[in-house]
């Protein structure tokens, strides 16, 4: 195999890995965190950037009302058509109905337009993976499952490919070398002279 071969050869191996590795993250996540009490959500705007970037895959865990505090990064659920925003709590109102917060997106240059009720929070921030949600997005889809599951048989039959011309090499090339490199006129094995030795002694006492 040339060393662009080996190059490439690596390469796709390391394509290969990334991809596998990729997918079985992205499963873990996605049925892992509900078996720990926790949901994954994909951003799907920019209003939380630096922190939270378009199409990050985040983790939110369910916490007690009396735990929220200001500065604390939360799923809300609100509306009527129950739209669902993450935004990080700027200030707390204790009302005699209970508990409303404010919210505000770090890139928003104001709060958000009303309080709402600390009941609609679903959950609050744990963890935050960058662009994983453009991931986890697709391989719910069984499209995107399938683009991924060809994608890596292309890359393992690339791989094969590669490997093809070595492996039908020929072998004895080496066993070539070693006859040829014995000096003239070496001793025959015992082996295979040994038949010529018990045809002489069976015509010796036919005489």
């Amino acid at each position: 195999m040339t060393t662009a071969a080996r190059i490439a050869r690596r390469v796709l191996e390391l394509g290969l890995a990334g991809l596998a590795t990729g997918i079985l993250a992205t499963v873990l996540l996605v049925r892992g965190a509900p078996l720990a009490g926790h949901s994954v959500l994909v951003v799907g705007g920019g209003s939380m950037e630096p922190v939270l970037s378009l199409g990050s895959a985040i983790v939110i865990e369910s916490v007690p009302i009396s735990s929220l505090a200001v500065g604390d990064i939360v799923t809300i659920k609100v509306g009527p058509d129950q739209a669902i925003f993450t935004h990080r709590i700027s200030r707390l109102v204790h009302r005699p109905d209970g508990l409303w917060i404010e919210t505000k997106g770090d890139a928003n240059a104001s709060a958000d337009a009303s309080i709402i009720p600390a009941t609609s929070v679903q959950g609050r921030l744990l963890v935050a993976v960058p662009r994983l949600g453009y991931v986890v997005a697709a391989l719910s889809q069984p499209s995107g499952l399938a683009a991924a599951l060809g994608g890596g048989g292309v890359l393992l039959a690339l791989i094969m490919l590669l490997d093809g011309p070595s492996a039908a090499r020929p072998a004895p090339v080496r066993q070539t070398r070693r006859l040829a490199a014995e000096p003239a006129g070496a001793p025959m094995p015992v082996s295979s002279m040994a038949p010529n030795r018990r045809r002489t002694a069976g015509a010796t006492r036919r005489r």
